[in-house]
């Protein structure tokens, strides 16, 4: 009995040291599998920057047996296929041709770096070309900005130098108009006509006519003029010549009196 449990511990000391070894070579393995291989570090490289984890996660991503990946991380690219170094290129986001460059698979070949200097300098200059482009329109929508503006400045500018000239005319032309309609005997009848065309430049302007001749107004003094300096605000006046006016602006305001012109009388 004393001889079956000497055996007994003998036995179970020699299981816990053979668990032990195990455990200890499979640490060891986990720890020589994980880091250390000669292509471990460019690996990781690349697998950090697409956030791959570990060699399990990019294994199953590029679609490669563990035997191929150690094979890989062995530095033992040659004697890889090219189609699993081009899947597991494709998993790590890297051109083909740099990786395996990188792998030292194919060996430099000077017109080939010569090559791909040109394409690198051409990719630069496309990305300049693409910037100097939108630099360029950038201007042009800035230009024809400036032009469109220009263009409003010189319009308003010209028109208020040709009421300028006309201001004279325009400011007589409806007192006439209406004096001629009161009176149609007057011979300046017949040149009525020939201020039409006044009138519809002012409506294409957009300019207003203030007030109408004769017609009998409280007194306003932003948008009257009047021919006495004791005129009070509200009093009522008429209107012996119009004024004019383009949106806020008051480009000439109407004269106004306390009477009609002589032999008018009322306002018909």
């Amino acid at each position: 009995m004393f001889v079956s449990f000497n055996i007994i511990i003998i036995l179970l000391a020699s299981l816990l040291v053979l668990m032990g070894a195990i455990a200890f070579l499979r640490v060891l393995f986990e720890v020589i599998y994980a880091t250390g291989n000669q292509q471990d570090t460019f690996l990781l490289g690349l697998m950090k920057r697409e956030n791959i984890p570990n060699w399990q996660t990019l294994q199953q991503k590029a679609e490669i047996s563990s035997t191929t990946l150690w094979q890989l991380r062995d530095g033992q690219a040659a004697s890889m296929k090219l189609g699993e170094l081009a899947q597991v290129a494709k998993a790590l986001s890297i051109p083909f041709s740099d990786f395996l460059e990188k792998l030292d698979v194919l060996p430099p070949h000077p017109e080939l770096e010569a090559r791909r200097q040109e394409c690198l300098e051409l990719q630069k200059q496309l990305q300049v070309l693409a910037k100097e482009k939108d630099a360029l329109r950038q201007e042009g929508m800035r230009l024809h900005e400036e032009l469109q503006q220009q263009r409003t400045e010189l319009t308003h500018e010209f028109r208020t130098t040709t009421f300028e000239k006309l201001q004279t005319l325009l400011s007589n032309y409806p007192s006439i108009y209406q004096m001629v309609s009161v009176k149609p005997e007057l011979p300046a009848k017949n040149v009525l006509s020939m201020f039409t065309p006044l009138e519809n430049l002012m409506k294409e302007w957009g300019y207003e006519q203030i007030g109408k001749p004769w017609e009998q107004v409280p007194y306003n003094p932003q948008i009257h003029q009047p021919d006495a300096s004791d005129m009070t605000e509200g009093e009522m006046v008429y209107i012996r010549f119009v004024g004019y006016r383009h949106k806020e602006d008051i480009l000439c305001p109407a004269k106004v009196s306390r009477t009609l012109p002589m032999g008018v009388g009322s306002r018909g």
